[in-house]
This record gives C-alpha cells, sequence and structure tokens, in this order.
C-alpha cells in the first residue's frame, strides 16, 4: 500500500482504429455496465477467438518480449539442478509429474532437463506436463521437448496428483488478472474500464465488483491496492496436487516492493509500453507480484514458505557465476556476450533485483530449499 498520483484516465487511441475485440468489449460494456480490470484482463488475454494467448507468439527478439530464458541458457540449467535437488529432497521418487506453467517456447525446460540429464535416474522418473492453452506454442512445445514425451492440459486444476510433484513459473503469476483499488473519502472505489464519450475505453473509479472486499486492508486515505482474485483459488489447486504425495513449486516474477508505483498494470507491445487499454489482445497484459500474498495464501492452505530472495541471489547461489566460467572457457570468442547474458539476469539495474524467486513445498519436514534462506514461518495449521 503506497500513496499514488492520479490514475491515468485511459486511452486516446480513436475508436476507429480499435480491432475486433475492442468492438466485442465495448459493446459488452455498453450493454452490461463497466468491466472489471480482472474481467477487462481475461478478455484481453483468454478470449478463445481473440486473446492475446490464444493466438499470439508473443516471445523473442520477433515478438512483443523477452523471458530470462531466452536471454541465456545458464537461467533453465540452474532451473534444472534446483529441481533435481529437490527430486532428491523428495526421497529420489521412480516417477515424478514435473509441471511447468506458461511453458513458451520450451526454452526454459529444455535447457532445465539438459542439465539434469546429469543426475541418474532422474528423466526415467519425469512424467512432463505443460500448462498451455496456446496451440502454436504447443506445436513448439512438442518439437523442442519430444524427446521427453509431454503431454497438455489448460488449467493446473486439471492435474491429477498421481505422484510427487514439481511445478516450475516462470513469469506465470504476472499474468493472473488483478483487481485494482483505490481509498477514496473512507472507501475503497474499483478501477473499471468503461466507455468515454469518443467511444474510446477508458478508466474509471465505481463501486466494487469484484468480490474480494474482505480480503482488503484496513481503509486509509490516499492509498491504492491490487488484490489477484483468482490467487486463493490457485493456491487450493497448487496445495491439492503437492500435499498427497510431496512435493514442491517455484515462480520467478516481477515482484512488488517498497517503492511500487501506484496501480501496476501495464502493456508491452513489440518490446515498448503501451496504453492497456488501447490494443486489447494484440499487447501482453501483466502486474506486478505480490509475493506476500502469495505467502499468506500458500500458508493457509498447509504449505511451507521461506522468504522470496532476489533473482540475483537466487541464481548466484545456485551457481552463475561458475557456470558462466565453465561456458566463456569453452567458447572464448562467445564471452563478451555470455557476460551480458549472464549481467542482464543478475544485474542490479536489469532483472537482477526486480525479479523475485519464491517457492513453497509440502511437507513441512523437507529439507530447506536451495537459494532460499532456512528461518521462516512452516504452514498454517489445518
Amino acid at each position: 500500500m503506497t500513496e499514488i498520483p492520479p490514475p491515468p484516465t485511459g486511452s486516446d487511441t480513436p475508436a476507429s482504429d480499435a480491432g475486433q475485440l475492442t468492438d466485442l468489449i465495448r459493446r459488452q460494456i455498453r450493454a452490461t455496465g463497466p468491466l472489471s480490470v480482472p474481467e477487462f484482463m481475461t478478455l484481453a488475454l483468454q478470449h478463445p477467438e481473440h486473446g492475446y494467448y490464444r493466438r499470439q507468439q508473443a516471445i523473442g527478439a520477433a515478438g512483443d518480449f523477452v523471458t530470462a530464458p531466452e536471454i541465456s541458457q545458464v537461467f533453465g540449467e540452474l532451473l534444472g539442478l534446483w529441481l533435481v535437488q529437490r527430486w532428491i529432497d523428495l526421497g529420489q521418487p521412480g516417477r515424478v509429474s514435473l509441471v511447468e506453467l506458461g511453458p513458451g517456447r520450451g526454452t526454459l525446460m529444455a535447457d532445465a532437463l539438459r542439465a539434469a540429464s546429469a543426475m541418474p535416474g532422474f528423466l526415467p522418473a519425469v512424467d512432463l506436463v505443460l500448462v498451455e492453452t496456446n496451440p502454436t506454442l504447443q506445436a513448439l512445445q512438442a518439437e523442442r521437448l519430444a524427446a521427453y514425451n509431454p503431454r497438455w492440459v489448460e488449467a493446473l486444476g486439471a492435474i491429477e496428483p498421481e505422484h510427487p510433484t514439481l511445478v516450475l513459473g516462470n513469469e506465470f503469476l504476472d499474468v493472473l488478472p488483478t483487481a485494482q483499488f483505490a481509498l477514496v473519502q473512507g472507501a475503497w472505489l474499483e478501477r473499471l474500464v468503461a466507455v468515454g464519450e469518443d467511444g474510446a475505453l477508458s478508466f474509471v473509479l465505481g463501486q466494487p465488483q469484484t468480490p474480494v472486499l474482505p480480503l482488503l486492508p484496513p481503509p486509509a486515505d490516499g492509498l491504492f491496492t491490487e488484490l489477484m482474485p483468482s490467487l486463493p483459488g490457485f493456491f487450493k489447486d497448487l496445495s491439492a496436487l503437492l500435499r498427497p504425495h510431496g512435493g514442491a513449486a517455484l515462480f520467478i516474477d516481477y515482484a512488488h516492493d517498497d517503492r511500487a508505483a501506484a496501480w501496476s498494470l501495464q502493456a508491452v507491445r513489440e518490446h515498448e509500453k503501451v496504453d492497456p487499454l488501447a490494443t486489447p489482445g494484440l499487447a501482453d497484459l501483466t502486474t506486478l507480484v505480490d509475493f506476500a500474498a502469495a505467502s499468506r495464501f500458500a500458508r493457509g492452505v498447509g504449505l511451507s514458505v521461506p522468504k522470496p530472495v532476489s533473482q540475483r541471489d537466487f541464481l548466484l547461489v545456485l551457481g552463475a557465476w561458475q557456470r558462466f566460467e565453465v561456458l566463456a572457457e569453452a567458447a572464448p570468442d562467445d564471452a563478451p556476450e555470455l557476460l551480458q547474458s549472464l549481467q542482464r539476469l543478475v544485474g542490479k539495474s536489469h532483472m537482477g533485483e526486480r525479479f523475485k524467486a519464491w517457492t513453497c513445498s509440502f511437507p513441512e519436514t523437507l529439507p530447506p530449499p536451495a537459494g532460499f534462506p532456512t528461518a521462516e514461518a512452516g504452514p498454517a495449521e489445518d
């Protein structure tokens, strides 16, 4: 919770430039009233025909954004070794479900499993499950990960807890629809999407529509907050997957901190920030992840949660610098580029501090996870 400047009033994109999804959203608003930000994000990202994640192949230099696995193989390799260590912590089960949420082009998992193959017994134990809704990306994943016989589901809750489970989510939580609120004269108002007199989509404040008021902090004028309404249900599904046979989940994402700006909703298209309301379905929409809230929900369903750490600290503890030295020695001509890539991952002015690593696990008796502090509260009482 932080004091904020006045919110932006909305898009100045002419209505005539809007696409099919904008027209659909405009008609819905005129018929039933303003949309909450979660409703808008769901349509923009997941509409069956026009949604961004249903139709775009957004990752990479030719797309809209670049994620850590696309920057350096070191990222995925270190996460693969982290998964192996968690498998060892679970007793090296003969079968383990390895789940990736939002696998993109399969780059992260390919690097992770290549590194993990050094551990005897791990790859034969893996049942690889990919949570993906985009047919184009599914095809890329199938090609890149064919050797590991992946299978696909559309949601975490669709996975049956048949084995101990390891879950990986890089830049996954930041796309969960997020409700936004401001405190005005002692009452919470919700940020909504309306249609202006000129026909353009615009942000307004109105009476709360998203049923999360009991989760909002006590009123204090001049403040704002954000909540992901699907987060409690997500952690119920995650707990239902981890608790029957044990397991762990690792998430790396943009995170709120004490200097968080007002509302964090942003849109990115062709590697540039754009108006979130200008081109729904054609731009990626994300918000900063509140890992403190994630920790509360995870503990509330019986999972153990250490404090999050910066991506910089996490990767360096796991051996990012040592891995760079090995790669640079093997290919001296590539050393400058390899170093630049590593700096993008761990540099304080790059991704190193803005991204956080966060994990949860079950049972409580598992050894502390690699790369995280050991002194932290365990699960809440059932």
